[in-house]
């Protein structure tokens, strides 16, 4: 028939969605990703923890005060939130119930406390506020860091690094009255946001971190890097200013502690005079010496008094075998640090050595590297340069992963019951 309308059989024409549904899916892909690596942590948390309290029914501590009276709701919750209730765990506290009422408090920096102080009115439980309050911070932390790894390894690596991050054999602070994960949420956040080009939220979350911890004053040169001005002109050069809210919350706490106790550089003072903890002269290079020296004294005593079958290890020579395992993980940490600078930029790896330089600034007066590895976890570019290293490595990454779980079920259930320091 002539005049007809001609039919086209062909394939459909694609339309495409405009740029800002397209933009608007991302998002909602990588939300789902974040959400989904959360709550991934938060379940291997949770078995470590209900694991540790299992332990403490089926052979509980007898070790004078392993098991301070923190009080939950009745006995069953006393058991799972107290199991972990150790050590620092008494100073938090302390500071959430009653504030600063001495010098040695001081030690302690405030916003975790303070924090739980307010969650507890809504919990009825200190101790139930401070786990929670970490559960919360961690699985903060956990979507932080997948989306300063995604950019950098892709998505199997922002896995990756959460699952090392879950895995950590001292990750059971997440399930602690400590107030590392909250560091952790709080310095990574400071982090990305510099990444970002975001110098106000940085400074903010740099200052909320350096609340938590004065080791967020490891932050400021890798914050100072990411935000230095491109070029002269007046809003480039103001950029870094919201830096100079972390030592200003440093002054603000000790202004705090001068009207409280009397003394502004008490947290200061606190680490000499309460926690055996000293400022070498050479400062970190004398913190680096005394740590080998006591590595090397360790392997001589592990060398020469090794127990015979059937004996057990006595007091000297547990000590002897943590200072050589200590040393080693600082080593292991340096090269990560190393790896951290090469594969994911110099911002990662100067972070990560001012972590270790202000580590290694403070040793024990007896252990110098005591609780190396639970700072190890605010270092948080060790655990994507170590994501970077086992991606395309099955072996290495079964290994890792491997001696991450066994060693953080015996570390897990030797700091419930009391028999080591984190």
């Amino acid at each position: 028939m002539g005049g007809g309308l001609t039919v086209r059989t062909g394939p459909p024409l694609r339309r495409e969605l405009p740029a800002w549904r397209s933009r608007a899916r991302v998002t909602e892909v990588a939300r789902s990703a974040d959400t989904r690596l959360a709550l991934e942590l938060l379940g291997i948390r949770t078995v470590f923890w209900v694991g540790a309290a299992l332990a403490l029914v089926w052979s509980p501590s007898l070790i004078a005060g392993g098991n301070p009276d923190f009080r939950a709701y009745e006995a069953r919750s006393d058991l799972l939130f107290g199991t972990f209730a150790q050590w620092d765990a008494g100073w938090f506290l302390h500071i959430a119930e009653r504030g600063y009422d001495s010098e040695q408090a001081a030690a302690f920096f405030p916003l975790y406390p303070l924090l739980v102080h307010a969650l507890a009115a809504v919990t009825g439980s200190t101790v139930v506020a401070g786990v929670l309050l970490s559960l919360a911070s961690a699985a903060v932390a956990a979507v932080v860091l997948a989306r300063l790894a995604r950019p950098l390894l892709g998505e199997r690596g922002a896995r990756e690094t959460v699952l090392l991050l879950a895995l950590y054999p001292v990750a059971f602070v997440f399930t602690a009255l400590y107030s590392d994960a909250l560091f952790l949420a709080l310095s990574a956040g400071a982090f990305l946001a510099a990444v970002r080009q975001r110098p106000w939220l940085a400074g903010v979350l740099g200052a909320l971190a350096v609340g938590t911890r004065s080791l967020g004053l490891a932050l400021l040169p890798a914050l100072l890097l990411l935000l230095w001005p491109r070029d002269r002109s007046p809003r480039e050069l103001l950029r870094p200013l919201p830096l100079l809210l972390l030592p200003a919350a440093v002054g603000a706490f000790a202004l705090y502690l001068e009207r409280r106790v009397g003394n502004a550089s008490a947290f200061l003072d606190a680490q000499s005079s309460f926690w055996q903890r000293h400022t070498p002269t050479l400062g970190p290079l004398g913190g680096l010496w005394e740590a080998a020296e006591s590595a090397y004294h360790g392997a001589a005593q592990l060398g020469l008094h090794l127990p015979r079958t059937g004996e057990q290890l006595d007091r000297f020579d547990q000590i002897a075998l943590w200072f050589v395992l200590h040393f080693a993980l600082l080593a292991g940490a340096a090269w990560l640090t190393w790896v951290a600078w090469r594969r994911l930029g110099p911002a990662f790896g100067l972070y990560s050595l001012t972590t270790l330089l202000v580590v290694l600034s403070n040793p024990s007066d007896w252990f110098p590297l005591q609780s190396l590895p639970r700072f190890l976890l605010a270092d948080f570019p060790l655990f994507l340069a170590l994501a970077s290293l086992t991606l395309e490595r099955p072996r290495l990454r079964g290994a890792v992963l491997a001696s991450f779980a066994g060693a953080g079920a015996v570390a897990a259930v030797a700091f419930s019951r009391h028999v080591w320091v984190a």
